[in-house]
């Protein structure tokens, strides 16, 4: 039980800081679908700047600092070049697997890995075993950090100026541009400040347990992550939840495959992605029942 649990914190932690982050740009009426690519390119640049630098809290700046380089070329595009946000975001994340590939034949060779020499920090040790304790050994200080980060995340969009700001620019941009806020600006910021949380999610994937990175390492979290937008609501709370399930439908199919179930091993494999899929739609129709909206893209297509 306590390796199951530890298993789905583990798959549930760099699902919930990209989550976040695409947050951010959905409270500001963007539908980020380059999260995928945004994702892959931190995970690939926090094992580089580990190789580069041996210097873990280097490795976090450098890694924020592309990522966030990464996420304004997104907003330049979508905002100052009126890009299509769906187009502009797909696009995002093919440029990002396959310049990862590209990268990492550049860098490395011909080799399908990139190993790390430095790992993230555990507050607790891998080698604890037995006791509630063995659930989180072995985590790295990033999820450690994290409910208070998603805390963070809650208390700017629903408690601060910044974060009603936020909101009437994704759900009424043209009455927020009315009361001097400039909806671009705004978004600017946001999808910034998103690129940050996206590379601790990134970090948190290649360092904070296989200290390694791998062609199409991401798997389609970013995706999984963006559909957690969806199946919370575009809400913190709901992203945590939805990224939670996330995690334990995961955990399900790997307990699957360790205890031999008789069902196929593709069958296994696409549990998690099964439950998603299902999951996203019993929540878009409940949603619609409930005669819910999502934030506009009117502003991003006048």
């Amino acid at each position: 039980m306590y390796e199951f649990l530890a298993t789905a914190i583990r798959d549930a932690a760099p699902l919930l800081w990209v989550a976040l982050g695409g947050l951010l740009a959905y409270r500001v009426g963007v539908f980020n679908l380059g999260l995928e690519g945004l994702m892959a390119i931190a995970a690939f640049t926090a094992v580089a700047a580990a190789k580069a630098t041996g210097s873990i809290a280097l490795t976090l700046l450098i890694t924020a600092a592309v990522t966030v380089a990464v996420s304004i070329v997104y907003w330049l595009c979508i905002t100052i070049l009126k890009g299509d946000v769906i187009i502009v975001g797909i696009g995002l994340s093919t440029v990002g697997l396959a310049l990862t590939v590209f990268m990492l034949n550049v860098f490395y060779g011909s080799q399908a890995t990139a190993n790390a020499p430095v790992a993230l920090p555990a507050p607790i040790p891998s080698t604890v075993r037995g006791g509630p304790m063995q659930i989180m050994a072995g985590m790295s200080i990033l999820v450690w950090i994290l409910p208070f980060v998603a805390l963070i995340v809650w208390v700017v969009l629903r408690r601060t100026q910044a974060g009603l700001v936020m909101n009437a620019v994704g759900e009424f941009p043209f009455a927020a541009r009315s009361a001097g806020q400039s909806p671009t600006v705004v978004r600017f910021w946001a999808i910034a400040a998103g690129g940050v949380l996206i590379a601790m999610g990134g970090a948190e994937l290649s360092l904070g347990g296989l200290d390694s990175f791998s062609q199409d390492m991401t798997a389609g979290r970013g995706f999984l992550a963006f559909s957690a937008l969806i199946f919370g609501g575009g809400t913190v709370w709901g992203v945590v939840g939805a990224c939670a399930f996330f995690g334990v439908a995961n955990a399900l199919g790997i307990l699957a495959q360790v205890q031999g179930w008789s069902l196929p091993t593709e069958f296994l494999l696409a549990i998690p992605y099964i439950l998603t899929i299902l999951a996203v739609t019993v929540a878009a129709y409940i949603a619609k029942r409930a005669g819910g909206n999502i934030a506009t893209f009117a502003e991003l297509r006048d």
